[in-house]
């Protein structure tokens, strides 16, 4: 019987997600030696590290840091927090501390410990580096330029070795800068003596929260269990949701540009020998991960994310009659025609925007609202849900506009939308369950502020305009000038919305490794200890990580991303027996940008039978997917099998830049309906291949 050596929380998928306060209890019932959360991400576009401000609503993060506070206080064990407010530069960050401090005085926290990671890098130092040629290009763009990059606030993803250092001083409370996700969790898990493979892989599952459950949702709580024989459990504290195998696998793949390998700062993780196992109906599990320190450019690299500033940005919304569809130029973005994705609706295939706009005295109010409502909304797991990284699509970022009406009240709108078959599906009953939702957990919000969800498709259809300039006169004439050749062409609605300011628009100008390792161990990652009594932190010292290799060298097993597991263009075995459609043989079909410059679709397949007969179809070869999200071959990174989940992983690039001005789906959520719409032709003899799973 295997012991039990590690247990570890992840609050929820990111600080101001939410999680239910009972799951958090449930899960400290138990041995707990961490709680962990990941407090931001890339994913919403560059201009919270731009202008380092919060995704989220203060009072949502002050609520979940509160609750892992009082944990931690309770049971005396690491509370570990990275990428914090959201973008991890060094405003970011000083803004945590000041939402900590609070936090610490309202629970008289006292006589603690508290180690601070910057992550922010001086431009001048990259600057230096791109002046060498010495920056590492992930894929296609961002360019890089001097002026860009001195016009940027730069970040570094920090890996284990800042944080081990700081757990290591004895801090009970790590607050860090940008960091990589899994990072927060393996840095404790390795501290301790496990497997730097079963910890990262551990880390990767845990660091969106219950995402990782059937149903899935960032807004919960996730406990994982290491055992001494080299496996982990995955164990849900909620009730209602359950850890499976094919969860477990399907979020080992999520965000990620190849199925079996993961690339970290201090080497490679690899998945090709993972098993996923099921211990019971709600309890599942991994082994067999393992984590390889391979020739440059692992190790070290680390991750640089720049953002700078491009201009004010206006945006109208414009309601139209469906009969004037055909006038709006074609570049335009229309919701009903080509809001979600620039290649139009074709068929019977449906697009539908979705505008959430809200009313209320103040514009707190007004925005409290609509933000709630949008986060429930794109996260939301219902029934028979495939595409799990997102239910909408948002074109803006920030997604919220905030304006004031004639009548002295203040609005907010956000903009999203979907081409979904299954979300169509349900729609009724979620938008249902979204009002139940906020109705019981922020019954205030409803109170102080009302709004409307506007249906938007082909036979109501809304044009979206956004204009973006560096100049404020310039901008100015130029949305109206939009405005006017729209106007020109159509009669707009009374419900419209004209020449609203939107946030500022920012740009990614750096997603570059760097490898210079002088940089990455003397200047990065700087840690400042505290003695903290409530608000009052006194500096008690300061520390550089300290590094060490890790990992097994001598790995035999192949490491390239652009040949491992690649699907290769065989044409199908024996006679067409018939067809069937994707969305039956799949539990999951979903999209999601890995980094700003790529895309990744996943597709789960419910059985080994039918991930069999699909594989051998030759419908997911590199030259077949092109054709079918309409992409040039060259854009097709690789088409992958991934024979221990019966799944398959496409990644491409992406045809822009995450949140560039022209941007329709900032977390490239919802790019997946062209394969949903899929009918594959089966064939007798794939049948006979079918894996177990």
């Amino acid at each position: 019987m295997p012991n039990l050596v590690y247990r570890v929380i992840s609050a929820c998928g990111a600080l101001g997600y939410g999680y239910p306060k009972e799951s958090l209890e449930a899960a400290l019932q138990g041995r707990i030696d961490a709680i962990i959360c990941d407090g931001g991400s890339m994913d919403a576009g560059p201009y919270y590290l731009g202008t380092g401000t919060e995704y989220f609503e203060t009072e949502a993060v002050k609520a979940d840091f509160r609750h892992m506070v009082e944990a931690g206080q309770k049971i005396g064990c690491p509370v570990i927090l990275g990428s914090s407010g959201m973008a991890g530069g060094n405003r970011n960050l000083d803004w945590m501390i000041g939402v900590a401090k609070e936090i610490f005085a309202e629970l008289h926290v006292a006589d603690a410990k508290v180690a601070v990671v910057g992550a922010e890098l001086d431009p001048e130092i990259v600057i230096k580096e791109f002046r060498k040629g010495a920056l590492r290009s992930t894929g296609r763009g961002p360019e890089l330029s001097e002026q860009a990059l001195r016009d940027s606030t730069i970040v570094g993803q920090m890996g284990i070795h800042p944080l081990m250092t700081a757990l290591e001083s004895g801090a009970q409370y790590v607050i860090a800068g940008r960091s990589c996700d899994i990072a927060l969790f393996a840095s404790d898990m390795i501290r301790r003596g496990i497997a730097p493979g079963l910890a990262y892989h551990v880390g990767h599952v845990l660091e969106c929260g219950a995402l990782a459950c059937d149903p899935g949702s960032p807004s919960d709580c996730l406990v994982a269990e290491i055992y001494d024989d080299g496996s982990a459990l995955f164990i849900a504290p909620n009730p209602t949701r359950r850890c499976t195998a094919y969860s477990i696998a399907a979020h080992s793949l999520y965000e990620e540009s190849h199925p079996q390998l993961q690339f970290y700062p201090e080497g490679i993780l690899a998945m090709e020998k993972t098993e996923f196992f099921s211990r019971d109906s709600r309890v599942a599990g991994i082994r067999n991960s393992r984590f390889v320190r391979s020739a440059k450019p692992w190790p070290w690299s680390i991750k640089l994310e720049g953002a700078r500033r491009l201009g004010g940005r206006k945006v109208s919304l414009l309601y139209i009659d469906p009969s004037d569809l055909g006038k709006v130029p074609p570049d335009v973005l229309v919701y009903g025609r080509n809001g979600v994705q620039p290649i139009p609706v074709e068929g019977s295939e449906r697009e539908l925007g979705i505008i959430i706009e809200t009313t209320a005295k103040s514009e707190q109010a007004a925005v409290l609202l609509a933000s709630v409502l949008t986060h429930y909304l794109i996260h939301y797991g219902y029934p028979g849900r495939k595409a799990t990284a997102g239910n909408i699509a948002y074109p803006l970022s920030p997604n919220l506009v905030s304006f004031r009406r004639e009548d002295g009240s203040y609005g907010a709108i956000v903009p999203s939308g979907t081409r979904d078959p299954v979300f169509f599906e349900n729609y009724a009953a979620i938008k249902a369950a979204v009002i139940k939702l906020v109705e019981q957990e922020f019954p205030d919000a409803l109170a102080n502020a009302h709004y409307t969800i506007t249906d938007a498709d082909a036979s109501a259809p809304a044009v979206l305009l956004r204009t973006v300039d560096s100049d404020p006169e310039r901008l100015a004439e130029r949305h109206a000038r939009e405005i006017e050749e729209i106007t020109r062409l159509i009669t707009s609605k009374t419900s419209s919305l004209f020449n609203l300011d939107a946030p500022d628009a920012y740009a990614w100008s750096l997603y570059h490794l760097l490898q210079n390792e002088d940089v990455i161990k003397n200047v990065m990652f700087p840690i400042t200890y505290y003695h903290a009594n409530g608000s009052e932190w006194t500096i008690t010292g300061n520390d550089r990580p300290k590094y060490f290799d890790i990992g097994e060298t001598g790995y035999k097993g192949d490491l390239n991303d652009r040949t491992l597991s690649l699907i290769s263009d065989i044409p199908p075995d024996g006679a067409e027996i018939g067809t069937h459609r994707l969305l039956d043989m799949a539990v999951v079909i979903r999209s999601k940008d890995a980094g700003v410059n790529r895309l990744t679709f996943d597709v789960i397949f419910t059985s080994g039978e039918n991930y069999e007969a699909a594989l051998r179809s030759n419908v997911f070869s590199r030259e077949s997917i092109a054709g079918i999200l309409r992409l040039p071959a060259e854009s097709i990174v690789g088409t992958f099998f991934v024979d221990t989940c019966n799944a398959i992983k496409i990644s491409v690039e992406r045809p822009n830049i995450s949140a560039s001005p022209d941007e329709r789906d900032v977390f490239g959520a919802q790019q997946q309906a062209r394969l949903e719409r899929l009918s594959i032709p089966i064939h007798a003899a794939a049948l006979a291949r079918a894996s177990a799973f």
